[in-house]
């Protein structure tokens, strides 16, 4: 069987509160030459119902464990999918109706391309505009000194790519994608696409709201740029991260 062109990633931990959204959302694309990884870690919810009620042939599903980390679970999840191209689909997120036909139009038209990425737009729990998601010029620098930011549900990239980089980086379980798109941009060819492709979900109990409350996000985001910068300019990104990781525990301790 000729394998899809893309591998859209789902990892899954008791999402039900918006995963109809993301799978209704994927029914919609307008490219389908594709196959769904929904990789659940320990759901005690109706996630894994939802996923039955929407399975299609090429929707596979994997039963995770709840004590890998993100990193290591959306490793894992690649390992098992065989598209060509990996997207990833948190379970709260929505792909627009060309979230995959607008990359795959890009790679057709230049083959050296490993990495494409868009613009998002921001979202609350009642599909309530909050804005566009993207800042700043996407480059290795801008990336790397926080001016600019790439979403992880916009990232179309290459699976060679992807397996020669080592897939992502487990010693980073809250910022594996930030070190990702940095190894990306620093050696490989991308580009970005000046359109809102996907929504992105802001809400309390979100994966990505909670690594910031806790604040160990940006520690491992200084610890991960120390390694691109030299000595001073490290010292400044670390000290902006370390302030970020003080307020955050600040706040917790007040229940801000």
């Amino acid at each position: 069987m000729t394998p899809p062109k893309i591998s859209i990633i789902i990892n899954c931990k008791n999402g039900e509160p918006f995963l109809e959204d993301t799978f209704k959302a994927l029914d919609k694309q307008d490219f389908t030459d594709f196959e769904v990884i929904f990789y659940d870690s320990e759901s005690s919810d109706n996630s894994i119902e939802i996923f039955k009620k929407f399975k299609r042939d090429n929707y596979h599903f994997i039963d995770g464990d709840s004590k890998d980390s993100l990193a290591a679970s959306r490793n894992k999840a690649v390992k098992a999918s065989k598209g060509e191209w990996l997207c990833f689909n948190d379970q709260d997120d929505v792909f627009l109706t060309n979230r995959l036909s607008e990359p795959m139009k890009r790679a057709n038209q230049d083959q050296s391309l490993k990495f494409i990425y868009s613009d998002f737009e921001k979202i609350d729990q009642q599909n309530k505009s909050l804005g566009k998601g993207s800042f700043g010029k996407g480059s290795f620098s801008n990336i790397l000194l926080g001016r600019a930011n790439v979403g992880l549900l916009t990232i179309t990239i290459k699976r060679d790519c992807f397996d020669a980089l080592g897939g992502f980086d487990e010693r980073y379980p809250n910022s594996q994608d930030y070190d990702l798109v940095l190894k990306v941009m620093k050696d490989y060819k991308f580009l970005f696409i000046d359109k809102v492709l996907a929504k992105y979900r802001i809400h309390e109990d979100s994966m990505s709201s909670n690594m910031i409350n806790d604040g160990t996000i940006y520690l491992e985001t200084a610890n991960i740029a120390a390694t691109y910068l030299p000595r001073f300019g490290s010292l400044v990104r670390i000290s902006e991260m370390l302030t970020k990781f003080c307020y955050r525990r600040i706040m917790n301790l007040f229940r801000v």
